[in-house]
């Protein structure tokens, strides 16, 4: 008798684990497989890959200026990484119109790599950029430290930056050597300069209509 008990509560034990197992293995995989617990989309990259290059003989602020085509919500930002990272880096987003400041992230050595190739960080808090507005994203390389994309001066020395469609990049764009923190005067627009810029620096986004 007293078996037939011992069986019956193995069985009732047995009978509640097996779905608590079930569930941990399923999130456990979806994890593995870079899979998000939460429903909705996704925010995705402006950059569709990440552009290395060979440059780091100035230091200061370096990107490109871009118009959103479309309004947008961005959460993230990142910068590629060329083979290793030593140095961090912060990197800004400015409206032109008001030469403001509207977002800023450190990405450091450690910070996560995602599936494009770039070093992420998130916002404090999320943003929102507009359809029509124009705006500058730069990262701030020390000179001598981590390599960096140039668009070079001719189409066949590096591959141009691959962007999304949201967006269209105008020009790049760059700080005073050593101003890491100021708005990003300098911009530089040789004939053909649509669809490149300096370091290949990117953010993440959801358009208002997701």
């Amino acid at each position: 008798m007293k078996t037939k008990k011992i069986i019956a509560m193995i069985l009732i034990i047995c009978i509640a684990i097996i779905p608590v197992l079930v569930s941990f293995t399923a999130c456990e995989k979806k994890e593995e497989n870079g899979g998000s617990s939460s429903s909705g989309p996704q925010p995705k990259s402006f950059m569709k890959e990440a552009a290395t290059g060979e440059r780091n003989d100035y230091g200061g602020s370096v990107g490109y200026e871009f118009e959103c085509l479309a309004d947008m919500t961005v959460s993230a930002v990142g910068r590629p990484l060329n083979g290793e990272m030593n140095n961090s880096h912060v990197i800004r987003i400015w409206e032109v119109s008001s030469q403001t400041l509207l977002a800023s992230a450190e990405v450091t050595p450690d910070s996560p790599l995602d599936a494009l190739g770039f070093k992420t960080a998130n916002l404090s808090n999320n943003i929102t950029l507009k359809a029509g507005e124009i705006y500058r994203i730069v990262s701030a390389e020390e000179k001598e430290g981590d390599k960096w994309y140039d668009f070079g001066t001719s189409a066949d020395q590096f591959p141009d930056l691959v962007p999304t469609d949201d967006c269209k990049i105008i020009t790049p764009v760059f700080t005073g050597e050593s101003e890491w923190d100021s708005f990003p005067m300098n911009a530089y627009n040789p004939e053909g300069a649509v669809n490149k810029g300096y370091t290949g620096v990117t953010f993440y986004y959801l358009l208002a209509s997701e």
